[in-house]
């Protein structure tokens, strides 16, 4: 009988320690943020900054892909933009659909892992349309070449008479801010 008291109470008092422990760790590492520090901007000018912009897309896989390292990646390089650079970022982003008629407001958009996209018919032509009026769109994350033929055919859609054209890595883009290698 002692020695199942003495069982408990050591169990009893592991469990404190590593209850005590994570809530320590959870303290010291916000979960909803990874680790990426809160900033504020000026109210006055809470339009005069550059928000990132994540494309919440269908795929036919059924997979929220689009979601992939979020909120993680759009905090980090939103906060790394604002730290490298004397723009003034919006802490928040957005997440917005194509049709969205907010997207034309947003010069810069973002779409990770479009491997496996479909777009309709007015998404295709909702992203023409803004990649024709200026806008910039940043696509990341492919996992082999049947993805990138994927991407590159629903990109046929959006631009017929255009083939996607790979940019050398001695071409000036890659070197006007940092020399990227």
């Amino acid at each position: 009988m002692k020695k199942s008291l003495i069982s408990l109470a050591v169990i009893c008092a592991s469990l404190i320690v590593v209850t005590i422990s994570i809530g320590q760790y959870r303290r010291s590492i916000p979960a909803d943020r990874g680790g990426v520090p809160e900033w504020k901007n000026d109210p006055e000018f809470r339009h005069d900054v550059f928000t990132f912009v994540r494309v919440r897309y269908n795929s036919h896989q059924g997979w929220r892909r689009w979601a992939t390292d979020y909120p993680d990646s759009d905090l980090n390089f939103s906060y790394r933009l604002q730290q490298l650079t004397s723009m003034k970022v919006d802490p928040e982003g957005r997440i917005l659909e194509l049709t969205d008629k907010e997207l034309f407001d947003y010069p810069f958009i973002y779409m990770i892992e479009p491997g496996s996209l479909e777009f309709t018919e007015e998404e295709a032509t909702c992203l023409r349309r803004y990649l024709l009026n200026g806008g910039f769109m940043m696509v990341d994350d492919f996992w082999g070449e049947a993805e990138w033929d994927n991407f590159a055919m629903e990109m046929k859609r959006v631009f017929p008479e255009r083939e996607l054209v790979d940019i050398p890595l001695e071409h000036p883009i890659f070197h006007c801010v940092y020399d990227l290698k």
